[in-house]
């Protein structure tokens, strides 16, 4: 999912991958979300009162998501203008130190540099442009996004709510 449309290119030499995206419909994805309380102190992780029947058990997941890097002699392995096909996929949020006192990931005693500025032109954010001839948002829109935002508001409120009562974060 792309917040703007467009031309997107992967992370790829040569721009050889792209997507090509339009406006596409109107999308709340906080209709389609689940919520969790996490205490680290005793590694309890449930679902939330907004949806009590989420799964969990994914959260215990001790492995690497994703696909498995398999070495060039393995012959499910190939490269492509120097990048491997079959790569490691990232590990879970268990790994992630969520109960650390600061944002950067490393232990406490360790430098936490947090970047401030561009880089270069390809790290500037995208520029946000005015809906162009034709792409006015429909009445239907309209009503979709004012419900949707009124959705998201309750949903908000219900989420801090639980939040706040959940224990070891108060």
């Amino acid at each position: 999912m792309y917040g703007t449309p467009g031309t997107h290119t992967y992370v790829l030499p040569f721009g050889i991958l792209y997507d090509v995206t339009d406006r596409g419909p109107l999308w709340d994805p906080l209709l389609n979300m689940y919520a969790y309380t996490y205490d680290y102190q005793t590694d309890e992780f449930r679902s939330s009162t907004l949806n009590p029947y989420a799964p969990t058990s994914w959260f215990y997941y001790w492995g690497h998501w994703g696909d498995k890097f398999y070495p060039l002699s393995d012959p499910r392995q190939y490269r492509f203008v120097g990048q491997y096909h079959y790569v490691s996929g990232p590990t879970g949020p268990r790994y992630k130190h969520l109960g650390r006192k600061h944002i950067c990931q490393g232990l406490e005693e360790e430098p936490c540099n947090i970047r401030t500025w561009f880089a270069g032109a390809r790290d500037l954010p995208k520029e946000w442009r005015p809906l162009g001839e034709d792409e006015d948002l429909s009445e239907e829109d309209v009503r979709k996004f004012a419900y949707a935002n009124r959705e998201m508001e309750l949903r908000r409120a219900a989420a801090e709510d639980a939040f706040n009562r959940a224990p070891g974060w108060n």
